[in-house]
């Protein structure tokens, strides 16, 4: 069966129903579908479609800004939980979609913000003595840059918890240049402005040690890092931005049970909060101990309630582990919370619940249709999930179409 076939008789009007439908409910991504379609039949009319078209059209972007919205704000809370990799692909995969120009301007300032990062960009904490960091920031001469801006430093700063964000604003235009440069990847320029902005306060309770911190651990510098790290949350334990970036660089070094340590010791105040049993989890993940980490987020569910973050690791973690089905019904269930409250479907998780999917035998229409949405959400997996659908149909026995959809994944490499 053709994966359209079931609107074979439909008129372009029933179908722009169905878009509206769609659109009315929030399902920006499903709307956007419907209304390619019925443009599609309309340009196969004579010229008096054009009116008919021009609205659709007019739907189709309203769809497509919607999607791009949806993507920016959920955007924005990945940053927030440090998830910047995954931050930088919505904002990437919005740009793809949106067409009002005041969107487009938005996400690409967003986007010149992130691209540069590199994962550990998200660890904006260490905590440095003075004595210790003095000669650790490269010698250069006077960096040149462009002064950062009031708008693209308050963007960046705006992801910060609230109660941290006014003593940001209260700092100098040296660590407004280095805050930026840091977050644009060029952490030589960083660690030198954030040292001068360290050595004119003089003192290790402002943030800026934090960042210069950070900027000396991108450039290679993880044992000053530790100890800034370790001194930092000796003074400010109940941060919780500084414990991902410590653990990173323990599980780097294979010290896990230091990991283990820092976790178990944390402020009560931050021991129920899923970010540190994802860490706890993660540590023994890293550790190899896959079946420990699994438990402890089946524990966490079992006494606190579900939370998307222990899901997506704990989903991962039955990956590692060969549980396929098991790994499948985390990612349903994120898709389910997702579509029940009305947020945003992340379309990372339904390319992961997509590909398991098929691994597990589903070769239904449902799962077609999924590929088709993906392709749209996700234009960088396009050629791939061009093949994962030609791939379908043949399992199927439909050569036609199997032929068909890889024909289309060698025109999109």
């Amino acid at each position: 069966m053709k994966i359209l076939g079931l609107l074979k008789g439909k008129t372009p009007g029933q179908i722009e129903t169905a878009g509206d439908n769609l659109f009315a409910r929030g399902e920006y991504g499903s709307s956007r579908l419907e209304y390619e379609k019925a443009l599609s039949k309309l340009e196969k009319r004579d010229s008096e479609t054009a009116p008919d078209r021009a609205r659709i059209k007019k739907k189709m972007d309203r769809s497509c800004n919607a999607l791009a919205s949806g993507h920016m704000r959920n955007a924005k809370e990945l940053m927030i939980s440090g998830y910047h990799e995954d931050a930088q692909s919505l904002l990437a995969l919005a740009l793809e979609l949106a067409t009002d120009g005041e969107i487009i301007a938005s996400l690409q300032e967003r986007l010149e913000l992130l691209k540069n990062q590199s994962a550990s960009v998200e660890r904006e904490d260490a905590a440095p003595y003075m004595e210790y960091i003095e000669g650790q920031a490269p010698v250069s001469n006077e960096p040149t840059y462009e002064e950062p801006g009031d708008h693209h430093f308050g963007l960046l700063v705006s992801t910060l918890p609230e109660e941290d964000q006014s003593a940001y604003h209260g700092y100098g235009e040296e660590f407004k240049g280095g805050y930026v440069s840091l977050n644009q990847g060029d952490f030589e320029t960083a660690a030198t402005l954030l040292s001068k902005a360290f050595e004119e306060t003089g003192s290790a309770e402002t943030f800026i040690p934090l960042e210069l911190g950070t900027a000396l651990l991108n450039l290679g510098h993880n044992e000053q890092a530790v100890f800034l790290l370790e001194g930092f949350l000796r003074h400010h334990p109940e941060t919780i931005r500084a414990y991902p970036i410590l653990c990173e660089i323990y599980w780097q070094n294979k010290e896990f049970e230091k990991a283990h340590l820092l976790l178990q010791n944390c402020p009560e105040g931050l021991q129920d909060q899923a970010a540190i049993h994802v860490l706890e989890g993660e540590t023994f993940f890293h550790d190899n101990k896959y079946q420990e980490a699994e438990a402890h987020y089946a524990g966490f569910v079992k006494f606190r309630g579900w939370d998307e973050a222990v899901a997506r690791v704990h989903a991962k973690t039955f990956e590692a582990l060969g549980k396929k089905e098991e790994a499948k019904k985390q990612y349903a269930q994120i898709l389910d919370v997702c579509q029940g409250c009305g947020k945003q479907t992340d379309p990372l998780i339904k390319q992961q619940y997509a590909d398991l999917s098929l691994e597990t035998g589903d070769r239904s229409a449902n799962l077609l249709e999924l590929y088709l949405t993906l392709i749209q959400e996700i234009p960088e997996n396009r050629s791939e999930n061009f093949e994962k659908i030609s791939r379908i149909y043949a399992l199927n026995g439909n050569e036609a179409e199997a032929g068909r959809f890889k024909r289309f994944a060698e025109q999109a490499k």
